[in-house]
């Protein structure tokens, strides 16, 4: 005879149950907060120790621009970042010491912890989500960038955000999330114009669910995406007629890619890694596939995860090495769009096994493996050839004299170049010949070289001249036109080199 419990006992055991529930939450949460701090720590450590390079001189310089002179260089030529300058412009008013400034890519780079975390485990889980929060937090491509006053942080966080909430709009049906996708993803363009290929991506993998069979209400999903990429390109229609209008001159820098760069470039996502650890994350990389494509063939719910982040990962890239082929756009920073879909299939492949205790140990060890990335970028820099402005700066004020006169032949140089003068206690400053004047900067002055026939005007009256640039190649006919000039009135009597900046001195 069955036995009848009674109502007491009943609600003692709910009481245990919420009660476990409860800690279990609340242990998520702090293995959370703790995975977030460690990531927080990684990028504030020694955030001030290298010099502001030319892009973060950029960066600062056009922030602090007057409103108009501000609009006229974002339309001009900067609007692929809008969003990021506009945020560090107000940035700008509550500090500005290098731990400050680039403390707001830190502030991003924290918060897509989390925001992974909440992705990955509504994707496969809470371990899911835990694992994938750990490697973000230790992956030295991120770290690298959440230390840089530039947006790349900032494109990592929205399009985490973008993908969560198109997962969401899909699982729901709802027009709300459909809404928040919309908002994410435009807001993703208008850090960087690259995030559009997520929202081919996400159109890929829309695709792919309808033809496996694992989406409910196919038709009804196609239009509500269909409608949200309207309003997308609506939204961020500013940003094409830009490209349209500009052209590829803000770019034309990056060389076409090989094989090397391919490889070069998954040894970044990996965390700044040596070739044996390319190949760890690759293999569970892989295994996250091959547990995949076994979800999308039993037509599992959690197919749909695996489909968008293959397609997160892969049609990105693609895109970007067709296009090369006709004009260079790989640049690896810019392929960072990428990096939470390599790292979530790394982590897909981890948490294959049903064992938490091989999947907690397999997570440490490349979470350990992937520290040894962070330790070499805070000894040497990957990615960039990082312009040592600052050393540059001090060499010149401790050496200039009253009435010298400084030419930037590489307009760039003189941005990080003037917030070390105006920090420095000490040294002359010489007066600024080009670009601008010592009074301060308008958008033209962010364009062009100086010309070998302006160098009469621009050092009239001057004994000493101090030329800033960075290393030309050896036969460039305009530096080598502009030196010569320079060489018919002054004599060179000084040259410095650091890494990326050369300093000439020129006499009478």
């Amino acid at each position: 005879m069955p036995s009848i419990s009674s109502p007491t006992r009943d609600n003692s055991r709910q009481r245990k149950a919420g009660s476990a529930g409860l800690l279990n939450r609340v242990g998520v949460w702090l293995t959370v907060a703790a995975i977030t701090a460690l990531g927080a720590a990684l990028q504030l450590h020694a955030i001030a120790a290298k010099s502001f390079w030319l892009d973060e001189g950029s960066s600062i310089t056009m922030s602090r621009l007057d409103w108009f002179n501000f609009l006229r260089i974002m339309w001009r030529r900067e609007m692929n970042m809008m969003l990021y300058y506009l945020l560090l412009r107000g940035w700008l008013h509550l500090g500005d010491s290098v731990t400050w400034i680039r403390g707001l890519s830190v502030v991003f780079a924290t918060a897509a912890i989390p925001a992974i975390f909440l992705l990955g485990r509504k994707m496969f889980g809470t371990s899911f989500g835990l694992v994938s929060a750990l490697l973000l937090s230790v992956n030295a491509f991120q770290v690298r960038y959440a230390q840089e006053a530039r947006s790349y942080s900032l494109l990592v966080l929205l399009l985490i955000v973008s993908t969560y909430f198109f997962l969401s709009a899909i699982e729901s049906g709802h027009r709300r999330e459909w809404n928040w996708y919309i908002v994410a993803s435009s807001l993703a363009v208008y850090v960087h114009f690259f995030a559009v290929l997520v929202v081919v991506a996400h159109w890929a993998a829309l695709r792919l669910m309808e033809r496996r069979g694992v989406i409910a209400s196919a038709h009804e999903t196609r239009r509500e995406f269909r409608r949200a990429a309207r309003l997308v390109a609506l939204w961020t229609a500013p940003i094409w007629i830009f490209i349209a209008t500009t052209g590829a001159g803000p770019i034309a820098w990056i060389p076409r890619p090989g094989l090397g760069d391919i490889i070069g470039l998954l040894k970044k996502l990996s965390g700044n890694a040596d070739t044996l650890q390319v190949i760890v994350y690759s293999a569970f990389v892989m295994l996250g596939l091959l547990a995949g494509s076994v979800a999308i063939r039993s037509r599992r719910s959690d197919a749909r995860s695996y489909l968008i982040l293959s397609c997160w990962f892969l049609v990105p890239l693609l895109i970007v090495l067709l296009v090369s082929i006709a004009r260079p756009v790989f640049a690896p920073r810019y392929l960072m769009i990428c990096l939470p879909a390599w790292l979530m299939l790394t982590a897909a492949g981890i948490t294959t096994g049903r064992s938490h205790v091989l999947t907690g140990i397999l997570a440490v060890a490349v979470a350990g493996a992937s520290m040894v990335g962070v330790r070499n970028y805070y000894k040497a820099d990957f990615d960039i050839g990082r312009n040592d402005v600052r050393s540059a700066t001090a060499y010149i004020l401790g050496h200039a004299q009253p009435h010298d006169g400084v030419v930037f032949y590489i307009l760039s140089t003189r941005f990080p170049y003037d917030y070390y003068a105006a920090h420095s206690p000490t040294g002359v400053r010489p007066d600024t010949l080009w670009p601008g004047k010592n009074g301060g900067l308008v958008w033209r002055d962010f364009m062009g070289v100086p010309a070998a026939a302006r160098v009469p005007a621009l050092t009239e009256g001057r004994e000493r001249i101090w030329l800033v640039t960075t290393p030309m190649p050896p036969n460039d006919p305009k530096f080598a036109a502009f030196e010569s000039a320079l060489q018919q009135q002054y004599r060179l009597v000084d040259t410095q080199d650091f890494p990326y900046v050369q300093v000439m001195l020129f006499s009478k």
